[in-house]
């Protein structure tokens, strides 16, 4: 290991600018110490004891000589300054006394300090891994802002010296907003130098939904600029693309003086690669899809070329594509293919026909998914506008159903401020008692079969009455349930409001089923009256065609068409009404759908609210 790398660069920085006081001030030749304590020298003043993780910028000596003169929480702070400066010169031979002896002195409200400087001691003395130890057992935001600073400083160099750089590179990042601007500097500068030796490779898959945007931003970046593959005009593009996306980022520093040559205005793609699984498990899925793509293209005269990703490597799958000569692409649908085709090195904006967990956030990808878990968090939305105060999330115990509350509960707090009341139920047989649990509770009550996501257990909060229902339920176990909640409150009384998505959607003009009257439903307007002409063409090609491959027709057609609008709405422009919903578009590229809000009466469904 290098001595740089076991130091840590802005160590190299800070002892610099010791070095160079240490020959300039006359002070620093005066004052001695000896291994019983200071010799107070006469002539030195006391000084007001600035923040103990501030910047160094003079000897230990003269730091000790504070301490010496000083009382109270002056003469700590004093202290403090004159252990991390020796420590940071490498005398640890007399550093250690002094933290022995603050050790003992210091009250239990400055431990922390203490375990701070046993870190930096143990860093001092080239122990890393003991050094991560004693930061692990603090919690950080328990700090002022420039201790955690320090924190993150001696997470940086315990991970430099294990020769984790990019480890050490995401505290720094973390850091960079704590400091004071003239700090800053300095700190960009080590990340970018921590970066810099990494392999694109390497910063690719670095990032991920884990880390913040900022951490995430410098990845990308650095990725982009050390990718020595890249054609000129795919690393134009993809900068482009990332100044687009980080308008604020500190990393932008380091972006080439002039971006040219690739327009981040409305995209008129000549020829779009269309990714879908065309034959296999997939293929119904992906057939559906295509059929409403070339449904929408009818009268373009831009070209389009169907690719079939089943069973297909998406490095390879995206040569093919550069070498068609392509300039959009749509698709893929399947998550792990989202996540490969934007680990390549892109020339082209995407629309992906799905959203995975992690949204790199570029200007020229975006994601069209018809997520339950977005669907869940229309609910409530609507709940919401409609006056709602205290909603109850019933939802079955499996993966899907938690997702589904947990996002509804998600939106609910970020409207309201407080929980939803979430209960899970299992099976018909336990259905009775599970809807009379799920009544009875309250977002006070302790863990157990009803809790509130995302709030601790006996958290007590002003008692609301249910005055509200969202059922995450299919249409199965909506017309099973609903006749439950009927009974356990009271036949007489009338129903709670009770809004389900479109799993719940029954065909209207079937046999009227009384136990769904009054029932709220979300779904896409294009299965309901949106768009008659075009369904009337659909069904006449496909007559045995359900509501999924309708769904599915209705995604593919909006895809297409809404190719050319995606950076305005991007940008703020005004929802676009489409088969699926109402679309506009988030910050991070992910298309959002309003949906249309369908009451059932007597076998049919009117627009709710109207009844």
């Amino acid at each position: 290991m290098t001595q740089l790398g076991v130091m840590g660069l802005a160590t190299q920085y800070q002892r610099a600018s010791v070095t160079r006081l240490l020959c300039t001030l006359v002070l620093s030749s005066i004052l001695m110490a000896c291994s019983g304590g200071l010799q107070q020298q006469p002539g030195v003043v006391s000084e007001p004891a600035p923040d103990m993780f501030s910047p160094l910028d003079r000897p230990a000596e003269q730091y000790r000589a504070q301490a010496a003169l000083a009382e109270g929480d002056d003469a700590l702070r004093w202290q403090v300054l004159a252990i991390r400066a020796l420590l940071q010169q490498g005398d640890t031979a007399t550093a250690a006394p002094l933290l022995d002896t603050l050790r003992g002195a210091a009250p239990l409200a400055q431990q922390p300090v203490v375990t701070l400087l046993d870190a930096a001691a143990a860093l001092a003395g080239r122990q890393p891994d003991q050094a991560l130890q004693r930061l692990s057992g603090l919690d950080p935001n328990s700090l002022p802002a420039n201790g955690r600073g320090y924190y993150l400083l001696l997470r940086a160099n315990a991970h430099e010296q294990q020769q984790q750089p990019i480890e050490a590179a995401r505290a720094l990042i973390e850091r960079h907003d704590l400091l004071a601007q003239r700090e800053q500097d300095n700190n960009r500068e080590r990340i970018h130098q921590l970066l810099n030796t990494q392999s694109p490779r390497t910063l690719q898959q670095a990032q991920g939904a884990q880390y913040s945007e900022q951490a995430n931003g410098w990845f990308r970046l650095m990725a982009i600029l050390g990718n020595p593959d890249l054609q000129p005009a795919q690393r134009q593009w993809q900068l482009q693309s990332w100044n687009a996306r980080f308008p604020e980022h500190p990393a932008r520093a380091y972006l080439p003086d002039s971006l040219s040559g690739v327009s981040m205005q409305d995209f008129r793609p000549s020829h779009i690669a269309v990714l879908l699984p065309l034959s296999g498990r997939l293929a119904e899925q992906g057939n559906a899809l295509r059929s409403g793509i070339l449904s929408a293209h009818q009268g373009q005269s831009s070209r389009l070329s169907f690719f079939d990703t089943q069973g297909r490597d998406m490095a390879s799958l995206y040569q093919q594509v550069e070498q068609a000569g392509a300039d959009f692409i749509l698709g893929p649908l399947l998550k792990e293919e989202i996540d490969a085709l934007t680990g390549q090195n892109l020339s082209m904006p995407v629309l992906a026909l799905n959203q995975p967990s992690y949204l790199p956030g570029l200007a020229n990808i975006y994601y069209f998914s018809l997520s339950p878990e977005a669907e869940a968090a229309e609910a409530a939305r609507q709940m919401w506008d409609n006056g709602h105060q205290q909603p109850l999330v019933f939802a079955p115990a499996n993966d899907l159903g938690r997702r589904m509350a947990t996002e509804f509960n998600r939106q609910w707090q970020q409207q309201s401020g407080h929980p939803a009341i979430v209960a899970y139920f299992n099976n018909q047989a336990g259905i009775e008692a599970d809807v009379r649990r799920a009544l009875n509770s309250r977002p006070s009550m302790p863990a157990g079969q009803v809790q509130p996501v995302g709030e601790p257990a006996g958290a007590m909060l002003p008692p609301r009455e249910i005055d509200s229902v969202f059922m995450a339920s299919n249409a199965t176990e909506t017309r099973f349930i609903l006749p439950y909640f009927d009974f356990v409150r009271d036949s007489r009384a009338a129903r709670l409001p009770t809004y389900v998505t479109s799993r719940s959607h029954v065909p209207a003009g079937e046999a009227p089923m009384s136990e769904l009257n009054g029932l709220w439903l979300a779904d896409m307007p294009w299965l309901f009256d949106g768009a008659p002409q075009l369904k009337d063409e659909v069904l006449s090609l496909w007559p045995a065609a359900g509501a999924s491959w309708l769904r599915l027709f209705a995604m593919g057609y909006d895809a297409l068409t809404l190719i050319p609008q995606l950076n305005p709405l991007r940008q703020g422009a005004h929802p676009v009404p489409a088969l699926t919903g109402e679309l506009s578009v988030t910050p991070d590229g992910v298309l959002q759908r309003r949906l249309q809000w369908m009451e059932y009466s007597n076998g049919d469904w009117i627009p709710a609210g109207q009844r």
